[in-house]
């Protein structure tokens, strides 16, 4: 296979070499719109970036909690993939830590990390509030991944889970639904919160209760692992919001235990569009969340924090899209 070139990028998108390398080298001169699409389209050619022209190479460290990373799910193993071809592109390193829950429980920080080998840390899953201020005292760059945390301004990328959350509920009022449930723990993370929220706000705006009995978890929030284990509510709602796709699919299977079946007896809608939502029978409608976005932009904003460091930390929203597929039944 041939070696995709910056002229080959500027081929396949019809403007000259010289926005491509500015693009892909952190430079001014370009639109934001332009310069994220050259490096979606260097991503999807497959353009390695050999470290010439004697650029510096940044070291960069990837952090993730193990409940989050090694699901089935694959949210984060993806934003890690596209995120560490984003840094081969630019000439940059990225290495990859994953924490146990015992080593986030007594704040054991990778050695290298506490070496200030890093320059650069990227915090993707929610971490514990303690284990995240001591990674904050090292005093190198921040951005966190797909959460946030009130007491601690730091940058991050992250969906409009409020909104999403609102949207889910409003597409199975539109089909007809009024008695909805929830499945997900608000303790476990902000983005489960939010979505709740949102969820909340949707059912109350159309006058209806939100009913606790209808609220259900099917995760151990420690370790991030499913259970069919779960019991039922004695009278089910028509429908569920599920917090991710993992959620949704092992509430299908605890239904199917019960003899139920999804849309015909309970319809689910859930997030993230994972390859899990399309490969359950029936498969999941399901929010998509743009992950090779959300790795650029947490990208792009690496990149200025370590430029500037002394400016005020961004929040940075990503936009999310329904994809619906088999398992929202329209009712009267």
């Amino acid at each position: 296979m041939s070696k995709v070139t910056m002229q080959m990028i500027a081929d396949r998108i019809g403007i000259s070499k010289v926005s491509v390398s500015k693009a892909l080298n952190g430079q001014p001169g370009i639109s934001p719109g332009l310069r994220r699409k050259i490096q979606e389209t260097a991503l999807e050619m497959g353009y390695t970036r050999q470290g010439e022209n004697g650029q510096k190479r940044r070291k960069l460290a990837f952090v993730v909690p193990k409940r989050f990373f090694l699901k089935n799910e694959n949210f984060y193993t993806t934003i890690y993939y596209y995120l560490n071809r984003k840094c081969q592109i630019s000439g940059q390193a990225l290495s990859n830590f994953v924490v146990d829950n015992e080593e986030e429980k007594d704040l054991a920080v990778p050695a290298l990390l506490s070496a200030g080998v890093f320059e650069g840390i990227f915090i993707a899953g929610e971490i514990d509030e303690k284990y995240l201020n001591a990674l904050v005292r090292l005093g190198i760059p921040i951005v966190l991944i797909d959460f946030y945390k009130a007491s601690v301004n730091l940058d991050c990328i992250i969906s409009d889970n409020f909104y999403l959350g609102y949207c889910a509920t409003v597409r199975l009022l539109e089909n007809g639904h009024r008695k909805i449930g929830f499945v997900g723990d608000t303790r476990e993370t902000a983005s489960i919160m939010d979505r709740y929220y949102g969820y909340c706000k949707a059912l109350r705006q159309s006058g209806l209760p939100v009913d606790d009995r209808w609220h259900i978890v099917n995760n151990d929030p420690r370790t991030g692992v499913y259970s069919l284990d779960l019991a039922l509510p004695e009278e089910l709602p028509t429908a569920f919001v599920c917090h991710c796709d993992m959620a949704a699919h092992f509430l299908m299977q605890s239904l199917a235990k019960a003899g139920l079946s999804v849309p015909r007896d309970v319809s689910l809608v859930s997030f993230d569009n994972t390859d899990l939502s399309r490969f359950t029978a029936p498969k999941l409608s399901t929010f998509n969340i743009d992950r090779r976005k959300i790795a650029l932009e947490a990208f792009n904003r690496m990149m200025g924090r370590l430029a500037d460091r002394g400016g005020e930390p961004q929040r940075i929203y990503v936009d999310g899209s329904f994809i619906s597929r088999e398992s929202i039944r329209k009712i009267d």
